[in-house]
């Protein structure tokens, strides 16, 4: 217990940019450690062993003698481990840490209001997301805020900061105009959000095109629509929304297999854009190509992400039965008739209702 509140003394005051003695050892082994026990912390942190990863950060951290990127970069990973383990006062320090060492870091407040607010400290939370607002380089932040605090329930106050990023100039940041089409998005306010978005394209932000395609793809309009996916995978081609665009057209062709490969890419993508659609994909790709037990697997893990998905919770139903009546038609027959009939039924009745709501969801599809 001791070794270990030593090492997250030592982490903390790193973050701090107060360098730690280490011995006789050469920049260049330093260097190599610190990158190792950077490694086995995210190693950790991939298998759910937080406090493993906190102390393998920690370690990383012992090795430094400077204060730079790779150093700052440790600290949010070790405040991510604090927070995925329940440690919210150990993450609330590792950000003070990081907010000592530069207090213009928007993403440091964001966050660390984030904390609070897990932590039902709403007030405080606020104080931070109005900080994160005043040094963030783009309105991004503001959706960043309305996420957390919907999210937490507090969905008045989330209103309040949309309106906020709608009342202020967008300027001369195409990334503002973006983000004022998300907003109207939202507001299902769709000839307003149309203008924003076509305005963010026009000064050069590609991303726009993803929003301004689920505009005309609720007006309807699937050639516009296709048009800007187009035009975004053309600039992006390793992007995630490519990866599912060829992922769909392998499942056209019947590769079921090829396209799950494909979604896969899709989701390990450094930047993913689209993870919902790529989740609900891959979930397809397991169940045309006869996978039922890994669909079932993976819609759980969706359903946990995704609880309001009801056309999701239906498909479910229908993984279940159908992975039933996939065992029963592998084993003898037996005298239980018709309790297979009724199964069988009630299996038809599910497939009607997923297929009602996929035409729906198609139809609306963001």
């Amino acid at each position: 217990m001791r070794g270990k509140k030593r090492y997250m003394l030592a982490g903390t005051l790193f973050c701090m940019g107060l360098a730690l003695a280490n011995g006789c050892s050469t920049s260049e082994e330093r260097l190599e450690k610190e990158e190792a026990y950077r490694q086995i912390g995210l190693n950790a942190m991939e298998e759910g062993d937080y406090e493993e990863a906190e102390e393998a950060f920690n370690n990383a951290l012992d090795e430094a003698r400077g204060l730079g990127a790779n150093e700052v970069d440790i600290c949010y990973y070790k405040a991510a481990a604090q927070f995925a383990s329940g440690s919210l006062t150990g993450a609330i320090e590792t950000y003070d840490a990081l907010l000592e060492y530069d207090k213009k870091n928007a993403d440091a407040w964001f966050l660390r209001g984030c904390v609070y607010l897990k932590n039902n400290e709403s007030d405080k939370a606020k104080e931070d997301f109005d900080k994160a607002i005043q040094y963030a380089s783009d309105d991004e932040m503001y959706l960043h805020i309305y996420n957390s605090l919907e999210g937490a329930g507090y969905t008045d106050e989330a209103e309040k900061y949309l309106a906020q990023a709608l009342e202020k100039r967008a300027g001369r940041t195409a990334r503002n105009y973006t983000v004022k089409g998300q907003i109207y998005l939202l507001k299902e306010d769709l000839p307003s959000a149309e203008e924003q978005l076509l305005k963010a394209v026009d000064k050069g932000d590609v991303e726009g095109n993803l929003y301004l395609a689920q505009v005309y793809q609720r007006q309807g309009k699937t050639e516009e629509a296709e048009a800007c996916i187009g035009a975004y995978i053309e600039e992006y081609p390793e992007s995630s929304v490519a990866y599912n665009e060829k992922g769909l057209k392998e499942m056209e062709q019947g590769n079921y297999d090829k396209a799950l490969e494909l979604f896969n890419q899709g989701l390990n993508q450094q930047k993913v854009t689209n993870a919902q659609e790529l989740r609900s994909n891959q979930i397809a790709a397991y169940e045309y190509s006869g996978d039922y037990d890994s669909a079932k697997e993976a819609m759980e893990s969706y359903l946990k992400d995704y609880p309001e998905d009801e056309a999701a919770k239906r498909e479910y139903l229908f993984l279940g039965k159908n992975r039933q009546e996939t065992e029963t038609e592998s084993e003898p027959e037996t005298e239980n008739v018709p309790e297979t009939e009724q199964g069988t039924e009630a299996l038809q009745g599910t497939e009607i209702k997923t297929e009602q709501e996929t035409e729906s969801e198609q139809k609306s599809e963001q």
